[in-house]
């Protein structure tokens, strides 16, 4: 196999790997609220599954900065590989929990802990992950390399997705209570490993090795970064933000939203959802390649004004309770989300230079999905329980997006110096 087809591949399949083991706690939350946060009232063990969630979500600012720190040290390859491992031992521990019924209160707490150490571990691989693809092709070449690595990412999601859907159609509701739920968690351990396997037979960044033998690596790239590039970690968590509250409310929530509040049956929710993320994960590698044909940044403020206009007609369509009108809204947020989604790593990776460029990334990434998109499914369970509006989240996506919209404005003036710049590093390593 040609090697830059290789990194493409074990990239993407790597981080899609790792997001296999993340997602699965979301999609099995309402059989986990059951066995996890026993309580008379749903909604309450909901919310209380979700805190779980968000706890994992809450880690990964930390996991960036770690990591963030050895991937700029020591490189990005070794970090990678240490982190994918880090994701497979408490996804593990996880499918091995004993329940609530079984030893009370000490079960939510371990599992909360274990999905705390999963956050940690995600928190270094994305960025990772986005560093070294990107630094493997030209900069002409980055919105489509990307987006490869979103469409593989996206596709461990998928994967999530089909297997809780084809549990809960295949066995009975006392068998996924008792024993099925562990199912997901213990393959999501196994794909790990092969995962790290894949990541062991990859090389270090051209980019990142040139940049070894022309100076030394920076002693603390958090403090670089924080003293000279604040401003760009600013803009870049904005835009985190937004691509984070957006992809959460219409793909990774969408099916416990779809099953709770709509009245869906919870392996048809699934379903719609997998189908969902695959036309998303398709509309990704047609975003790439628009992107490297006119800008990150067009395309991401075209997708900012298209999704507030829509947003709210379209989940009118999916909470109409006709299975075609509710495919039709999740298939057209499918471009929408690419548009935004697919932005993000080629406008993060030009914000920030090589010696800083994996903290850098990590910073912005994880604090932006940390507090978007962890804290979304709390917030819109919150808020549809006092208002009783079904509704919200096209009201929260408006919302996303008048916060972003002035640093997408900014970014005009941030990108074209630094695309200046990249153009010039790359004239001076041939």
């Amino acid at each position: 196999m040609p090697i830059k087809k290789h990194i493409i591949i074990s990239t993407a399949m790597g981080v899609g790997l790792e997001l296999f083991d993340f997602v699965i706690y979301l999609f099995l939350s309402p059989i986990l609220a059951s066995v996890f946060f026993p309580h008379k009232n749903n909604g309450i063990a909901l919310l209380a599954t979700l805190g779980g969630f968000a706890a994992g979500y809450l880690a990964r600012p930390l996991g960036g900065i770690i990591y963030g720190h050895f991937g700029d040290r020591i490189g990005r390859v070794r970090t990678l590989i240490f982190s994918l491992f880090s994701m497979a031992i408490p996804t593990f521990f996880i499918s091995c929990l004993p329940t609530y019924a079984m030893v009370g209160v000490a079960a939510p707490i371990l599992l909360v802990l274990f999905r705390f150490a999963q956050g940690f571990a995600m928190g270094g691989d994305i960025p990772g992950a986005i560093c070294f693809i990107s630094e493997h092709f030209k900069s002409k070449q980055r919105g489509i390399i990307t987006c490869y690595l979103l469409f593989g990412m996206n596709m461990g999601a998928v994967m999530a997705s089909i297997l809780v859907a084809t549990l809960i159609s295949s066995l009975s509701s006392s068998a996924m209570l008792s024993w099925g739920w562990r199912i997901p968690f213990i393959m999501g351990a196994l794909l790990a490993i092969v995962g790290v396997y894949i990541r062991r037979r990859t090389h270090e960044t051209p980019e990142f090795q040139k940049y070894l033998s022309m100076s030394k690596p920076e002693r603390w790239p958090l403090k670089t970064l924080v003293r000279t590039h604040f401003r760009s970690i600013s803009l870049g968590f904005a835009i985190a933000g937004l691509a984070a509250g957006i992809t959460t409310m219409t793909s990774l929530f969408m099916a416990t939203y779809m099953s709770h509040y709509l009245g869906i049956k919870p392996d048809i929710a699934l379903w719609l959802n997998s189908i969902s993320i695959c036309a998303y994960s398709l509309s990704c590698l047609v975003v790439g390649s628009v992107i490297d044909r006119f800008n990150a940044l067009l395309v991401l403020e075209i997708g900012s004004i298209a999704i507030f206009i829509l947003a709210y007609p379209l989940f009118m369509l999916i909470s109409s309770h006709h299975l075609l009108l509710i495919l039709l809204g999740l298939l057209m947020f499918a471009p929408l989300i690419g548009s935004i989604m697919g932005s993000l790593p080629t406008l993060l990776i030009e914000l920030f230079p090589t010696s800083i460029r994996y903290s850098g990334i990590g910073v912005c990434y994880n604090f932006g999905f940390s507090l978007f998109a962890g804290t979304m499914p709390l917030l819109l369970v919150f808020l549809i329980s006092i208002t009783g509006v079904k509704l919200m989240p096209a009201f929260i996506i408006m919302a996303l997006v008048i916060l972003a919209f002035p640093s997408i404005f900014l970014l005009h003036k941030k990108m074209l110096p630094a695309k200046q710049i990249d153009l010039a590093r790359e004239q001076a390593m041939v």
